[in-house]
């Protein structure tokens, strides 16, 4: 009896392993196609990821007294 329960136990034990795995891959793969994919839709269609939408150029004028060559060349 004893070694009749152990080998069910056993053979209980591996399927119950190979449901966990199945039900974690089915939640985990709804999961994924319900919450993560169209998160991720929505913010490559509606995000400006180069932030490039504001495009006025932030260049400074240049203010320098160096403006001839021998100024140039004087370092310091």
């Amino acid at each position: 009896m004893k070694d009749a329960l152990s080998r069910f136990w056993t053979v209980w034990k591996k399927f119950g392993l190979f449901i966990g795995d199945l039900v974690a891959r089915v939640v985990l793969t709804v999961f994924y196609f319900t919450i993560f994919m169209p998160f991720g839709l929505i913010v490559t269609l509606f995000s400006d990821q180069l932030d490039m939408k504001d495009l006025t150029p932030s260049w400074l004028a240049r203010r320098t007294k160096d403006l001839t060559l021998d100024d140039a060349r004087r370092l310091w």
